[in-house]
């Protein structure tokens, strides 16, 4: 051993400043390592004000802007404020500049701890997202988290379904009882259409299906219908309605969220029970995919298929069934000491 103490002298650390230009914010985080959609403020917005107490954290080296933290401050009834980023969101967590080197990075995580502790904070929770939405699957993020102390709390399994697979292969690579459903379908003549404007009717035939399908499994949609309508003024280009249909008749949905340049999230697939014959999910699963793949995306992510680290046995079959392959959702977790 060469005796040399075990740490990295920076000469511009990263400073952690809440005050936050908008155009800036948005700008940034669409090139930033791990940026998503989640970390827009224009998507955060659709939120009422008076749901979260937001309190948004940006990061500069040098003053300029080299990382983000959308976030809000949760308050226990015994007086804990936990700092969450973002219970509104799929996923959170400090996004960066690719210019950053790593011993940056964990200057960035300092600054956040000793903001988080100035303000009062007693604890830090933050969910980054998979490697699938980076630039390259680099985990730096994590290994920096445990360094400084987080704690893995939570970890759950996504899927996600690789498109660099050339479009005539993509079909073979599904297993064969879902090649015979897509077949199936297409000789039944169902007809799979992307809805780049939806109508109000769109809408509410969109709303009509989704609450149907969720009912059916004992839960409510995420979002409510003004919601939906409210994402699609706000994020148009991030946002992708399609159906299919059967003799005229929206008859299954999907949803997708264009995350970042490199993946799209699928938040919403339903169908209507009295056509499940047809096999419609299939159809209108491959045809994503495949619009996915049109559009440049890397990844297609069907989401999580478990529950509190429970796999969710028949939605992760269904998804392999897709050829999608696994990753990890993890939760990350700080206690601020006073």
């Amino acid at each position: 051993m060469s005796g040399k103490p075990n740490h990295y002298s920076i000469k511009h650390p990263v400073i952690a400043d809440p005050n936050i230009n908008e155009d800036e914010w948005e700008n940034f985080w669409q090139d930033a390592v791990n940026g998503t959609i989640f970390n827009s403020l224009r998507f955060l917005s659709y939120h009422a004000p008076e749901r979260f107490n937001t309190h948004h954290l940006t990061f500069r080296r040098n003053g300029n802007l080299v990382g983000l933290l959308p976030a809000v401050i949760s308050e226990a009834e015994d007086g804990a404020k936990t700092w969450i980023s973002h219970p509104g969101a799929s996923y959170g967590g400090p996004v960066w500049s690719p210019s950053l080197r790593y011993h940056h990075l964990e200057s960035l995580l300092d600054a956040m701890i000793n903001y988080a502790h100035d303000i009062g904070i007693n604890q830090i929770r933050l969910t980054p997202p998979p490697v699938i939405y980076n630039e390259f699957p680099e985990q730096q993020l994590d290994f920096a988290l445990q360094r400084k102390g987080f704690e893995v709390v939570r970890t759950e399994l996504t899927q996600g379904v690789r498109l660099d697979i050339p479009e005539d292969e993509l079909l073979g690579s599904f297993v064969n009882k879902t090649r015979t459903a897509f077949r199936r379908a297409e000789k039944l003549g169902l007809k799979f259409r992307v809805i780049e404007n939806p109508t109000q009717a769109e809408f509410d035939r969109f709303w009509e299906i989704l609450v149907e399908n969720r009912a059916g499994l004992g839960v409510t949609p995420a979002h409510n219908r003004k919601e939906i309508e409210l994402l699609h003024n706000l994020v148009p280009e991030n946002l992708m309605m399609a159906v299919v249909e059967y003799e005229g008749q929206i008859i299954s949905l999907i949803w997708n969220f264009g995350c970042n340049s490199r993946t799209v999230l699928e938040f919403y697939m339903a169908h209507q029970e009295p056509f499940q014959k047809l096999r419609p999910v299939p159809f209108l699963t491959y045809h994503s995919i495949l619009w996915a793949r049109s559009q440049g995306y890397r990844y297609f992510d069907f989401g999580i298929s478990s529950i509190d680290s429970d796999p969710t046995w028949g939605l992760l079959r269904f998804k392999e069934n897709f050829n999608a392959h696994h990753f990890l959702r993890q939760t990350y977790q700080k206690n601020i000491e006073a």
